[in-house]
């Protein structure tokens, strides 16, 4: 009579129901991750994007005073 190794030792092997949920909820995990690093790229970008538009109002803001202590300046000159 011989016995089987299973019998006094069970081998537990997993469902592939079990590795299919698992595997749905890793992909669920990980497309909410990216979801939300897409997100945040886009409000960072759209963060630099206002950053760029201030600074260039600034310069022009800076710009705009030059000239007009210049031509204060050249109308001093002729007066």
């Amino acid at each position: 009579m011989k016995i089987s190794y299973d019998k006094w030792y069970p081998v537990v092997q997993p469902q592939t129901s079990v590795q299919t949920e698992a595997f749905a909820k890793r992909v669920e995990r990980l497309d909410a991750e990216r979801a939300l690093n897409t997100q945040i790229a886009q409000q960072v970008k759209k963060f630099h994007q206002y950053e760029y538009e201030i600074y260039e109002y600034r310069m022009r803001q800076i710009t705009i005073n030059i000239d007009i202590t210049n031509l204060k300046r050249e109308i001093d000159k002729l007066v």
